[in-house]
Formats: structure tokens, sequence, C-alpha cells
């Protein structure tokens, strides 16, 4: 049996409301490349040396990375925004870059240093943002997250502590395919966070991209590097009010065009003091669930191991005490009979 890529039923927590986590700010590659722009009334081009002074920007994976040293930072400005198609870079070794701008032989740059490979751009940016904004990293990633923008507070300047939520702004919508994701989570064994698709990103730049398209690699950096443009709030659901099904399409890492085949169902239900986990499964598979908190990190793990077909109920938290607040429970589903992996992540509300 083959997974489908039907719509599945996943129940989510209606809010009364929704509140914001603390803002975090990023900058798109066009901005990281002007060296007439600032952020947080710093020029762009001080903000770059003061992010690479300590420690050069290495891109890639070893024995296919460039390293930008302190002092590159005009080779950043003349690279930036990049254009090109979305690829692994060529095999430089571990190419460096000085004060020179002296590019590496294959290098994917014009004549006038601007970078002619989309991923090498946008990661460049995000590993940029992660390093202005030392909270951003830890970030939980989602496939749908949405962000609104916030504003500057007393001090008049986005992207510092004071910045408060814009009640009256439009949300942004971030998607993150799930290939990405998946890759992140079963393939690299990292958390699901901003830091661990930076690190899939750097290895897909490296030459290892775990069977993921360089284009969907393309578009969660980018999508990342924008959804959080100057200064955004990351919106959470509030408290429960109550639980009603929410249809949504979730394709697997691979999928199948057998209709016949049942989708894998994930959903909760929640009283005061716990939860339950409920996940359906069409047929025997390697089972991993995992619980994290809204900063991305993993606070447990549900179950771990091969499971039969059926319905299984994973008490939350399993053990232990955990703080009321809003978890996300992500299930990695891979089937004993192909190897096909389904991933499917939810929202839980624990309310003590």
């Amino acid at each position: 049996m083959r997974w489908s890529m039907i719509p599945f039923v996943l129940l989510l927590i209606v809010p009364q409301t929704l509140f914001a986590q603390t803002a975090y700010s990023t900058l798109d590659d066009a901005t990281w490349g002007n060296e007439n722009a600032s952020f947080r009334e710093t020029p762009i081009p001080v903000l770059l040396d003061s992010l690479i002074a300590g420690e050069p920007l290495v891109l890639g994976a070893p024995g296919r990375s460039v390293a930008f040293e302190d002092g590159s930072e005009p080779c950043i400005l003349m690279g930036l925004p990049s254009s090109g198609r979305p690829l692994a870079l060529p095999e430089i070794g571990d190419a460096v870059v000085d004060s020179s701008c002296v590019l590496p032989a294959d290098f994917p740059a014009n004549r006038h240093g601007k970078f002619k490979n989309s991923l090498l751009g946008e990661t460049i940016a995000l590993s940029l943002n992660v390093r202005m904004d030392m909270g951003l990293g830890d970030v939980l990633v989602e496939p749908i997250m949405e962000t609104v923008q916030a504003l500057p507070g007393e001090d008049g300047v986005w992207g510092t502590s004071d910045d408060t939520l814009c009640a009256d702004c439009d949300t942004m919508t971030i998607k993150i395919p799930g290939s990405v994701l998946a890759a992140v989570a079963d393939s690299m064994g990292l958390d699901p966070t901003i830091n661990g698709v930076l690190a899939f990103a750097n290895s897909a730049l490296g030459g290892e991209a775990y069977g993921v398209r360089y284009r969907d690699t393309w578009h969660a950096v980018k999508n990342l590097n924008r959804g959080f443009r100057r200064s955004r709030c990351l919106l959470e659901s509030a408290p429960i009010d109550t639980i009603i099904p929410v249809f949504l399409t979730g394709p697997p890492t691979r999928t199948s065009t057998d209709d016949s085949a049942r989708s894998v169902v994930l959903w909760a239900s929640s009283s005061p003091g716990r939860s339950v986990v409920h996940l359906e499964l069409p047929e025997a598979a390697d089972v991993r669930v995992a619980a994290y908190n809204v900063a991305g990190r993993r606070v447990a793990t549900l179950v771990d191991e091969v499971c039969r077909a059926g319905e299984l109920r994973l008490d939350f938290p399993p053990e232990g005490s955990l703080p009321s607040a809003v978890y996300f429970v992500r299930a990695s589903v891979v089937s004993e009979a192909t190897g096909d992996t389904v991933v499917r992540t939810s929202k839980v509300l624990l309310v003590r």
C-alpha cells in the first residue's frame, strides 16, 4: 500500500483571539545587498561588518563550501541580491573569500561579482538574520505559519526589544515545503527550527539535499527571510473555545496516485491538565511522535517504535509536569512495506 495525497482531517483548537510571541527581525537578500540601506539606525555595511568580524560566514558543507572572512563585506554587498537557479555549489573545495573579493574558480557569479545561485543568496541572508536576531534560530518551523507586523516602541526603531504588535495590520502567511521539514528532522536528525532549516540549506549547497528539490529548499529559506521582514510577531492560538474538524491537504515526502490508500490522521483532544494525541495508521509503520514548545525545543517523545495498524492514543504530557502553554506535536510515520514517509503536525494547548 502506498501513502495517498488525499485530504486528511486534523482537529484544531479554535481560538477566541490571537496572541503574539516575541517580535523577530529579518532582512531579505536585496536589503543585505544594499549599501545605502540601514536597519536599527545602522548602515547595512556597518551591520555586515559587525556580524562577520567575530566569525567567518560559512556557506555549504566541508569539501564544498565558501567562507566569507572579516573584510569581505563588500563582496557580499556586490553579490546580493542573487539570481539564477537554486543549485548546489560547484566542487570548489573549502574556498575562502577575503577583502580582495577574489572569488574561487567556477564560483557562481558574473564578472561584476553578482551571485548567480538564488539558494546561495537566500542562505547568506538567513545566516546573517540568525546572527542579527539571536532568538530567531530557535523558532519552531511549521508548514504554515502566520506573522503580523510589529511597530517600533518608544525608541522609534524597528527590531528592538520594545516593539509592539500592530493590532490593525494584516497577517502574513509563511509556507514551508513539507519535504524540507521532513529532511531536517528525519534525514538530519535536527529539531524543526529555523536553525534546522538553515543547516539543511547549507547541506544542500554542499551537495547533499536528501532527495529534496533545490527549488523547495530555496522557497523555505526565502519565505523565512521575508516572513519576519524588519520586525514581525509570530501568531499563536489563545485558550480553548471548542474543537472542530479542519480539512487540510498534507502531502507526504513521497506520494502515490493510489486513491484507495488511507491517509495518516493526527488529532488531539484536550481536558484540564492533560491532552490525548490520536494517530491513526493505515498499516504497520515506524512511528516517532515528539512534542515541542513554541521555541522549537523538544519537550517530550511520546512514542518511537514500530506500531501496528490502527489508532494510537498517546497521553500528553506522557510523564512529569509541563506548564500551561501551546505545544506542537509532530508525527513522522515511515511505512514498513514501502519506506514512504508521512509527516503530520498539530497544535495542542495544555491547560492546568
